[in-house]
């Protein structure tokens, strides 16, 4: 509960109470993901010097959690200090481990290094046995390294693994829009959609809309846009795309 509470005080802009939150759950068990979320915190605050201390910590109570390495880097990066970041995935490889979830782990943090090949052969063998989240991270390495059809080919076992949440179908096909690939964004948003729980909804509905534009599927943005404007009647931007529409 503290963790989500901390979450929503920082997304709500009340970095201090955040902070306060953050704060207690250290004094109450020193937990590695505390430290990491308050070092991300420090960091989108500009307090450079006690974010990496906090990462530091993170590092020293959580020294078998890949998890933790990753999002370290993942907030480095984002804060232009990749160079540093990928020192942390470096100390993640040294994890000893050989079960499946290692092999899954070190495969995404290969390819986060852009050791496309290495991350092939850990996945491959992650995905043997049964770690289906390989198939979307086989999906990405394949594709990095050229071989486009391989990356289609995991990216839709991943699909219908069951594994998939409709955040990250929301992340794959926001890729493909970057890409002007939209057919295959709709694929991604369309798959979400169809899911059982799909909290971020909204967000999929919409950008599956604009998916159809760009397309030049006009017809399915408008049947898509008459339902988006049913379950949120308050979204202005959409009434005035319904506008635009009427008129294609």
């Amino acid at each position: 509960i503290c963790f989500y509470k901390a979450k929503a005080q920082a997304l709500d802009g009340k970095t201090k109470d955040a902070l306060a939150t953050y704060n207690a759950i250290i004094k109450y068990n020193k937990d590695a993901r505390a430290y990491y979320l308050r070092g991300d915190l420090y960091m989108d605050m500009g307090e450079e010097k006690k974010g990496k201390a906090d990462f530091e910590s993170a590092v020293q109570q959580g020294k078998k959690n890949y998890e933790i390495y990753i999002g370290i880097y993942e907030s480095l990066s984002r804060h232009e200090k990749k160079d540093e970041g990928q020192k942390y995935l470096s100390a993640a490889m040294e994890i000893k481990g050989d079960k499946p979830e290692d092999e899954l782990y070190k495969g995404r943090i290969s390819y986060l290094l852009g050791e496309n090949k290495d991350a092939i052969s850990y996945l491959e063998k992650a995905k043997e046995h049964k770690q289906m989240l390989a198939s979307y991270y086989l999906g990405l390495a394949y594709d990095a390294n050229g071989d486009s059809d391989k990356a289609k080919k995991c990216i839709a076992e991943y699909i219908k693994s069951g594994v998939a949440t409709s955040y990250d179908l929301y992340e794959l096909g926001m890729q493909e829009m970057q890409d002007g690939n939209y057919k295959n964004a709709l694929t991604y948003f369309n798959s979400g959609l169809e899911l059982e729980k799909v909290p971020n909804k909204q967000n999929l509905m919409k950008s599956a809309i604009a998916a159809y534009e760009y397309s030049g599927d006009f017809d399915s943005a408008k049947k898509m846009i008459k339902e988006y404007l049913k379950a949120y009647p308050d979204d202005e931007e959409a009434k005035h795309e319904n506008t635009f529409l009427e008129t294609r």
